[in-house]
C-alpha cells in the first residue's frame, strides 16, 4: 500500500461551506487527517467557524462554531482522524475572506 503525505491549502472567499480535504484518492483509499490548522487572517475581527465531516452523504460535525480571534490560529483537532473513500472535509465560516486553511494527511492507496 503506497503511502503519501499531502497538504491541503484553502483560502475561504465565502460563507458557504467550502470543500478542504477532498478525500483520499482511488476507491478503496483512506486517508488520515493529522492536523486542520484554521487561521483568522483578519487583523480586526473575530468571526466563527466549523468543520464538518461529510460521509456518504451525512453531515457530522469536527468542529461547531469556534470563535477565532482575529490574529490567531486554532487546531481543530486534538487527535487524527480517519477517512474512507469518498469521506470530504467542509468549512465554513462566518464571516467572508477571514480564514485560511491547512488540512494535514496521510493518504493510503
Amino acid at each position: 500500500m503506497p503511502e503519501a503525505y499531502k497538504s491541503y491549502a484553502t483560502s475561504l472567499g465565502t460563507t458557504a461551506a467550502t470543500l478542504i480535504y477532498p478525500g483520499s484518492p482511488g476507491v478503496t483509499g483512506t486517508a488520515i487527517v493529522n492536523g486542520i490548522n484554521i487561521s483568522n487572517v483578519n487583523s480586526v475581527s473575530a468571526t466563527t467557524i466549523k468543520i464538518e465531516l461529510n460521509k456518504s452523504g451525512v453531515t457530522y460535525s469536527v468542529l461547531s462554531n469556534a470563535i477565532v480571534s482575529s490574529g490567531t490560529s486554532l487546531q481543530a483537532l486534538d487527535a487524527p482522524i480517519v477517512l474512507e473513500s469518498g469521506n470530504k472535509l467542509f468549512a465554513t465560516a462566518g464571516l467572508t475572506g477571514y480564514f485560511h486553511t491547512l488540512v494535514s494527511a496521510m493518504e493510503i492507496t
